[in-house]
């Protein structure tokens, strides 16, 4: 969303006693949405790992609310970027949900994160997810004893992708899948981009 007051730390520059001010941009996100998408990430996590499901019903309803109400509160621009943030989402995911990597409930729920918060927030929400989902995804490889065949399978994938010059190698079989609940990283990567890159408002 908007780019706001800079969150400012001090770093070494070349001198040996001088230090440099650095400012990292921060987006502004309106503290009722970004309450409601707190909310949303959390009834997602919740409802996946009891069902392994998102209901439709509350991801389409968090779109038509981020819609809604950054059209409201920021008007003409504020609906343009619940839109954008919306595309962008699920324009990124649309690749690893070919291909069976990621779940339709999972672009989904981003899509909404990202109509709720703009491109720059919820792009930032889904890079800090998905490192997220690959140390969780390898930590539960090691404790099933499978991370071995599985990095052995990936690797095959991507040889045969790069010798056939083709993606369909990249489809990831049904008997090497292995199914977590995705949303979650996602949801804390979404919350750990509210409270590192965000600046919360009226």
């Amino acid at each position: 969303m908007d780019g706001g007051a800079g969150a400012c730390g001090l770093l070494p520059s070349s001198g040996e006693f001088n230090i440099t001010v650095t400012c990292v941009p921060q987006m502004f996100v309106p503290q009722s949405i970004a309450v409601l998408t707190v909310l949303f990430v959390a009834a997602c996590s919740v409802t996946d790992l009891r069902t392994r499901r998102i209901p439709n019903v509350l991801s389409f309803g968090a779109i038509a609310a981020g819609v809604l109400l950054n059209c409201l509160l920021r008007g003409p621009l504020g609906a343009v970027s619940s839109l954008a943030g919306l595309l962008l989402t699920v324009g990124v995911l649309l690749g690893p949900f070919s291909l069976g990597g990621l779940g339709g409930g999972d672009v989904k729920m981003m899509g909404a994160v990202g109509a709720l918060l703009g491109p720059a927030a919820a792009l930032s929400g889904l890079a800090i997810g998905v490192m997220c989902g690959g140390l969780i995804a390898v930590a539960y490889l090691v404790r099933l004893g499978r991370l071995r065949e599985i990095l052995a399978a990936t690797q095959r994938m991507f040889t045969g992708a790069v010798l056939t010059h083709s993606l369909t190698p990249l489809r990831i079989p049904a008997v090497q899948t292995v199914t977590l609940p995705y949303s979650v990283p996602l949801g804390l990567g979404t919350v750990a981009s509210l409270l590192l890159f965000c600046r919360m408002g009226g």
